[in-house]
C-alpha cells in the first residue's frame, strides 16, 4: 500500500474522519506517538517503546474493499543486533464498523495496548531475519536507539 497516490488521500482523509477522535484520545491517554497515515498508508499507528526493550504498536487500518470496517493489530518486536534477528508477537484485537458508536473502537484501541502492556518477551512466538544489513549500517550503541514514548 506504500505510496498510496494523492487522489487516494482524499478518500483516506474521509474514512478516518469518523474514527480519528477515538483514536486521538486513546493516544494521548495512553502516552504514545500516532503517526496519522503511517508511510501515506490507511493505517493510523500508536507507537511506544516497553520497558522490556523493543518497539511496539497498535495499527487501526482501513482498506477501500471493505470501506466501512477498521482492523486494529497489536505488534511488539524485540531485535537482538548480534543475532541480526527479531523476536515478535502479533495478534488481532478486533474489528471495528463504521456504524457502532466511536467509544467501541477506543475500546478496541485500549485493549491493544493494554494486551502489549501484558507481554512478556516469553510471548515473543515468532522469529524473523536475518537482516545482516543492521550491523552493516549502525553500530552496537546505535541500534536501537528510538525516540518513541516508554510505556
Amino acid at each position: 500500500m506504500a505510496g498510496t497516490s494523492w487522489d487516494k488521500l482524499g478518500q483516506m482523509d474521509a474514512a478516518f474522519e469518523i474514527v480519528a477522535p477515538a483514536i486521538r484520545r486513546v493516544a494521548t491517554e495512553s502516552g504514545v506517538k500516532l503517526h496519522e497515515f503511517f508511510r501515506d498508508d490507511p493505517v493510523w499507528r500508536l507507537n511506544f517503546t516497553r520497558e522490556h526493550g523493543g518497539e511496539a504498536m497498535v495499527d487501526v487500518t482501513w482498506s477501500e474493499e471493505t470501506p466501512d470496517t477498521y482492523h486494529v493489530t497489536a505488534t511488539w518486536w524485540l531485535d537482538d543486533y548480534d543475532s541480526t534477528m527479531r523476536s515478535q508477537r502479533s495478534q488481532g484485537i478486533g474489528e471495528f464498523k463504521r456504524d457502532q458508536p466511536p467509544a467501541d473502537l477506543e475500546v478496541l484501541v485500549r485493549r491493544g495496548v493494554e494486551t502489549i502492556d501484558g507481554w512478556s518477551p516469553d510471548d515473543l512466538d515468532e522469529k524473523l531475519g536475518p537482516y545482516p544489513d543492521w550491523q552493516k549500517y549502525s553500530t552496537k550503541e546505535e541500534f536501537g536507539k528510538i525516540r518513541l514514548p516508554r510505556r
